[in-house]
């Protein structure tokens, strides 16, 4: 699927390297819609107020600049989860994960995503947070354990499924 913003191209996976930003199509038309927000009503709302001369409204008109850059970077360099080899035994990155406290307790379910895409909403967790990185790898069936500034919590996967 090509993307929504002209000039922002989709990438191979192939062609990557690993430490580039992954997205989700979900986690892509959230950013291009946050891009074409920025670009086309903050930014110039900002802009038309800064000539008052208000600092606190110059350093917003600065903030929301750096931010379009670092989203217009993102959504160039970023690689789409679809285009990824994917094993569906095992949890990795775009997966969403079902998983239960050990012990028994409510079903939780937590979509792995990039930094970037985790602050879509609360369903998306960062590979890197405590509870992704310990789901990472793991099987249905299996035992995790979590280590998070909260304290130690133990959780059993029990559904893995990729979104297309």
């Amino acid at each position: 699927m090509p993307p929504i913003i002209e000039g922002l191209p989709n990438i191979p996976w192939n062609d990557c390297a690993m430490n580039q930003p992954r997205l989700t199509e979900v986690g892509r038309r959230s950013l291009e819609e946050r891009l074409r927000r920025l670009e086309h009503e903050r930014i110039p709302a900002l802009e038309a107020d800064a000539f008052a001369g208000d600092p606190a409204v110059v350093v917003a008109l600065s903030a929301a600049k750096e931010e379009a850059e670092e989203l217009r970077r993102t959504l160039v360099s970023a690689v789409s989860l679809a285009d990824a080899p994917h094993d569906p035994d095992r949890v990795e990155v775009g997966d969403t994960v079902t998983i239960r406290p050990v012990g028994g307790g409510e079903l939780e379910r937590y979509t792995i995503v990039g930094d970037l895409e985790a602050r879509v909403d609360d369903e998306r967790i960062s590979e890197n947070a405590p509870m992704g990185t310990a789901l990472l790898g793991r099987r249905i069936g299996e035992d995790v354990e979590v280590r998070a500034p909260g304290g130690v919590t133990r959780w059993l996967v029990t559904g893995i499924e990729r979104q297309s």
